[in-house]
């Protein structure tokens, strides 16, 4: 159907303009020619001008269709976007937290006494500093009112440091000296009695010395024993064993040897236990007195 349109259409114009073409009066007035057939033979030759024109014009559409089809798309590349950085602001003060538990003291060691604790997840204000920056001197986070110092192994600052004031530490504290003590029984040996108390030492000072004095006032009989070990016995006055010295928290023994005319079963005894810091009653010493009876 397209191909008759075409036809027609160029036929109509190639009619027309052979009519009004001057060769054309020539032809048909000169010659003998027949005017139709000359006319049907440019025609013919217009239609085969156009379908070969059309011909090349379908290549090249099929052509150009097949490259498009074959080629590979090219993809637009989209930016990928930089956020925006978040800037996290410096504190006005330094700021201090640990990463483990960590207690903070009256001055920089475990020889100071201890103002409170300083939990993971807490933040403390920083006020000063020790001179070798081992330390922190901080408010209590639990009691700002408290100012402590906090050692800096677990610790972490932030903020400006440099205006912090260096802090001369307290003097160091005597350490705290204290024990109690209490009777466990009596025993026999051969010739003699024993008596063991149970020492425990609930201070800060190690007991490396003691003296005990046992009294009996209704009869009048007083017996001491000094010794730089604490030895136990068991209830033949045989020895259990020893300890060089007493340190914070332990418990050890102080015994007594003895011996009395009398059976002890019942009768009232004072008892005067001496601790001392040192060997042969030296150094600090601690002396406290109960009542007891066997």
């Amino acid at each position: 159907m397209f191909h008759k349109e075409i036809y027609s259409i160029f036929g109509l114009v190639l009619l027309i303009s052979a009519c009004t073409m001057p060769g054309w009066h020539a032809v048909v007035s000169g010659t003998n020619q027949d005017p139709t057939a000359a006319l049907q033979t440019q025609v013919a030759e217009s239609v085969a001008s156009i379908e070969a024109a059309q011909t090349a014009l379908a290549n090249a559409v099929a052509s150009t269709l097949a490259a498009m089809a074959t080629s590979t798309p090219e993809f637009t590349f989209t930016p990928s976007l930089t956020p925006t950085p978040t800037f996290t602001p410096t504190p006005s003060v330094p700021l201090v937290s640990v990463s483990v538990q960590t207690n903070c003291r009256s001055g920089p060691g475990k020889a100071y006494d201890i103002l409170g604790i300083v939990n993971v997840g807490q933040v403390a204000e920083v006020v000063g500093r020790s001179a070798s920056s081992d330390n922190w001197i901080i408010k209590l986070p639990s009691n700002p009112a408290i100012t402590c110092w906090l050692w800096g192994f677990y610790a972490t600052v932030v903020g400006n440091t440099s205006g912090l004031p260096v802090i001369i530490p307290p003097p160091t504290p005597t350490p705290a000296s204290a024990f109690t003590f209490s009777y466990e029984f009596w025993g026999v040996g051969p010739g003699f009695q024993c008596f063991k108390f149970e020492v425990n030492n609930t201070g800060a000072v190690t007991w490396e010395s003691f003296t005990i004095t046992l009294h009996n006032g209704a009869h009048g009989t007083t017996a001491t024993d000094s010794s730089n070990e604490f030895i136990g016995y068991d209830n033949w006055c045989v020895s259990t064993g020893s300890q060089a010295d007493l340190m914070p928290g332990e418990t050890g023994t102080a015994s007594v040897k003895t011996f009395l005319a009398y059976n002890p079963v019942g009768e009232s005894f004072d008892v005067t236990l001496k601790l001392c810091s040192e060997n042969a009653l030296a150094g600090t010493c601690l002396s406290k007195t109960i009542n007891f009876n066997p």
